[in-house]
């Protein structure tokens, strides 16, 4: 039996470049020269002989790890959903602790979006449209790459004729204050450990050695600084919902438009973040802001 099916164009494909160089890092006194990668999704309405996709929005997205580890593909199929609502997303690598210390995760991050935003036309990007999105530490960095909207300190490296500010931030369950986070925590136990081995006994979460030079967000806010949502649940035992609130305070204090959801119940990286329902309170927050 032969059947011919007429099928619409509704939903596109989503095309993977899983390994784009945006740049490198010197590392081992200068001994060893590595790639710095990123993996880029964009939706495509048929493969592979339609039309590049042109001026798309797009999600740079940071994966978290505690600072000390990350993996840019882990999120990649989540991700996707956003692919599939007319977005690029790119998941990018930045440098851990195991090589490298503040500033370098931050430089790394501003790094790639001047790289994207150079190469946006042969992309297919809108440079005019960047969301930097991340989880945990990546939500940290993220928050600081729209913090730092209106400052270049950060700003290393090529492209520099580029800007790496955002048109708006969504950050999950981000550390954002490194004496605040401390603040809470039990003298006892920061008298009984050093500051990483009593934040990785009370939270296990592994803050780097150099912790309390990562400066806290809320001081680079200013009225200019772009669009937040932040997401966080009020059962986070590895970092607490109250670092979000600070967030938030801090942004509504300089009337930065800001909105923050509290997952009842939530732990860190939890489900709730990833669900259905959630995407598409991310989806509208970015309709709204990103023009």
């Amino acid at each position: 039996m032969i059947k011919k099916i007429h099928m619409h164009r509704e939903k596109p494909v989503i095309n993977l470049i899983p390994e784009i160089v945006y740049g490198h890092r010197m590392e081992g006194s200068n001994a060893v020269y590595r790639p710095l990668s990123l993996s880029l999704m964009r939706p495509r309405m048929s493969f592979p002989y339609d039309e590049p996709p042109r001026n798309l929005p797009t999600i740079i997205w940071l994966c978290g790890g505690s600072f000390s580890s990350m993996d840019r593909n882990v999120w990649v199929p989540e991700l996707a959903w956003f692919a599939k609502k007319g977005y690029a997303v790119a998941s990018i690598d930045y440098s851990v602790t195991a090589r490298a210390k503040f500033p370098d995760q931050i430089e790394d991050v501003k790094l790639a979006i001047r790289y994207l935003k150079a190469h946006a036309e042969e992309l297919g990007l809108d440079p005019h449209r960047f969301i930097a999105m991340g989880e945990s530490a990546g939500g940290y960095l993220a928050a600081l790459v729209g913090a730092t909207a209106n400052t270049r300190e950060y700003d290393k490296g090529d492209y520099l004729k580029y800007s790496s500010r955002v048109k708006a931030v969504v950050p999950w369950y981000p550390l954002v204050s490194v004496p605040a986070f401390l603040s809470e925590m039990p003298r006892t136990s920061l008298r009984k450990f050093r500051i990483r081995e009593a934040i990785h006994e009370l939270t296990q979460i592994q803050i780097p050695l150099d912790a309390l030079n990562y400066p806290d967000v809320t001081k680079f806010i200013t009225g200019q600084t772009p669009p937040f949502l932040i997401l966080h649940g009020d059962a986070d035992t590895i970092i607490p919902v109250s670092q979000s609130q600070l967030l938030y305070q801090a942004l509504r204090a300089r009337n930065v438009l800001a909105e923050f959801y509290i997952f009842e119940g939530a732990e860190h990286a939890d489900a709730p973040f990833i669900q259905e329902e959630t995407k598409q309170l991310i989806l509208e927050f970015l309709q709204r802001v990103v023009v």
